[in-house]
């Protein structure tokens, strides 16, 4: 996931940039809200977390400047007492509110709850027909039998899977696998893409993703082929179904 923070905080220590990749988070700094509304403008970011005591900047202009440009999730934090603050923040438009500041863990699910909520996601296991992945686990399953995918392979497909019905871009792609900075070629995400496709051939579902000509990628809805196309048992199991 592609984060845009405002300010310092909620994450502000040094090892947060490690920690944050080692889950698949990819952030992108910035102190003024005129760059930041330059950067949402110019990339696809799943959340915004705003520092809304910042002094140049009122929180509740920052909010509302956002709200004007995007329909980004927005995440503020403030350290207010007033209780104002936070309900003011709300109204205009941001979708949680820190009072306080938590460890990573309680923000990265923060993170997490309104970016699939944005998307229609009820909690955090997605749901594609015969394909589920939990974006806690970070881990996919085919019939409820482990689907093995590298970091980028599952990255890609979480993008898919979050954004299900819509076509999704390449660079969109690129900037949730990579980030904004030291981007490989453009043709790597065609090798991770043909990579997720052959490990979802054993199962028939190596046409689930389809390349939209010019564009992206666009996940096939599917959830009217769950039973019907589920696995046996036995076959998930490795063994032979009897005659």
């Amino acid at each position: 996931m592609l984060i845009l923070q405002i300010g310092e905080r909620p994450l502000r220590r040094s090892q947060d940039s490690t920690d944050l990749e080692r889950q698949g988070f990819h952030r992108e700094r910035t102190d003024t809200l005129e760059e930041a509304i330059s950067f949402i403008e110019l990339y696809d970011f799943d959340v915004v977390l705003a520092d809304l005591d910042l002094r140049k900047t009122p929180g509740v202009d920052i909010i509302r400047e956002i709200r004007a440009v995007s329909r980004v999730p927005i995440i503020g934090i403030t350290t207010s007492p007033d209780p104002r603050a936070k309900i003011t923040a709300l109204d205009l438009g941001a979708d949680d509110v820190l009072t306080q500041l938590c460890c990573i863990d309680e923000t990265l699910a923060r993170i997490r709850a309104v970016v699939r909520r944005r998307f229609g996601h009820s909690d955090s296991t997605l749901r594609c027909g015969r394909l589920d992945l939990n974006l806690v686990g970070r881990e996919a399953r085919i019939d409820d039998a482990p689907l093995r995918l590298g970091p980028k392979e599952y990255l890609l497909l979480e993008l898919l899977i979050l954004k299900h019905g819509s076509a999704v871009s390449k660079t969109a792609c690129m900037t949730h696998l990579y980030g904004t900075d030291d981007y490989p070629e453009a043709k790597t995400i065609d090798v991770v893409l043909c990579r997720l496709r052959k490990r979802l051939a054993p199962y028939g579902l190596s046409d689930m993703i389809e390349s939209v000509w010019g564009y992206g990628y666009k996940l096939k809805n599917l959830d009217g082929d769950h039973a019907a196309n589920r696995m046996p048992a036995a076959v998930r199991r490795g063994r032979l179904v009897p005659a």
